[in-house]
């Protein structure tokens, strides 16, 4: 369900861009030293987003350094981190760890068990860190599958859900911002869920399963997830100015205002293909 939060790389200043990278980098090391090598499999541009939005509201010391990894053996890669990149690598293992637990507990993956293996260790240690995240990621994937099972046909209320579940993981402190960053999670949790459920349709009808698209009574779909997205982006967005960011803005802007789009209008676009190759196909 992750990966739609990124950034129109083509819109923004090379110095931008790499920054951009170096709390990705940043956050894939912080996976790595906490919870491990392999924990770095769960990274997500999502996540990035959480680390750079936090980073910019709270502006903690950044400790910033030029490293060799796996994924880049020949060119040392700029990696900022700090205490929220910490915080988000926490995160980042347990959503990953109890969506395998669920996709096992639903489907009998064999390969999500395996994953789950392999990820325990550094779960365990995340989920003792932060016991109160780690609650609030299980029930609200718990409510999710129930709203899922029930063949709930009302998208607003199962997007709500995912919402939740972002606007809590989206409070770092316990201060004056709590209300305006759970805000935000909440529409950027409803967003990421529509557009996941939109994008899916073709093969969640093919494999029959869940997706409230499916079950709807909206004669035009397109339109229909059309406007409960830009509904969504206008939310976010009226949040958004309500923080004081200044750190990173232009990045934060670039994800909103063109990644997050573009990638939307990727996805239309490809449903629009899609139905032209149905047409041709029928006539």
């Amino acid at each position: 369900m992750f990966g739609y939060v990124q950034i129109d790389k083509l819109e923004l200043k090379v110095r931008e861009y790499m920054t951009y990278k170096g709390y990705y980098c940043g956050l894939c090391m912080a996976l790595k030293h906490n919870y491990g090598n392999l924990s770095r499999l769960t990274l997500n541009y999502d996540m990035t987003y959480l680390v750079i939005i936090l980073t910019s509201l709270y502006e903690p010391v950044n400790n910033c350094s030029n490293c060799r990894c796996v994924a880049h053996p020949h060119n040392k890669q700029l990696m900022i981190d700090n205490e929220v990149s910490e915080y988000c690598a926490a995160l980042n293992i347990m959503l990953a760890y109890n969506n395998l637990k669920d996709d096992w507990k639903d489907e009998r993956s064999i390969k999500s068990l395996l994953a789950m293996m392999l990820f325990n260790r550094g779960y365990r240690k995340a989920k003792k860190k932060y016991p109160e995240k780690n609650e609030v990621i299980i029930r609200f994937i718990k409510e999710l599958e129930e709203l899922e099972k029930a063949d709930c046909k009302d998208i607003d209320k199962v997007s709500n859900v995912f919402g939740h579940l972002m606007g809590q993981l989206m409070i770092y402190k316990q201060d004056h911002w709590k209300q305006y960053l759970n805000n935000i999670g909440l529409y950027l949790g409803k967003y990421i869920y529509i557009l996941d459920a939109y994008d899916d349709i073709e093969k969640d009808k093919k494999n029959k399963s869940y997706n409230p698209f499916l079950l709807c009574e909206e004669e035009n779909i397109e339109e229909y997830a059309k406007n409960l997205l830009n509904l969504n982006l206008s939310f976010l967005d009226s949040e958004l100015d309500k923080l004081p960011l200044v750190k990173e803005k232009p990045i934060l802007d670039n994800i909103i205002y063109s990644g997050i789009k573009n990638r939307m209008r990727i996805i239309f676009d490809k449903d629009d293909c899609n139905k032209c190759n149905r047409l041709e196909e029928t006539n």
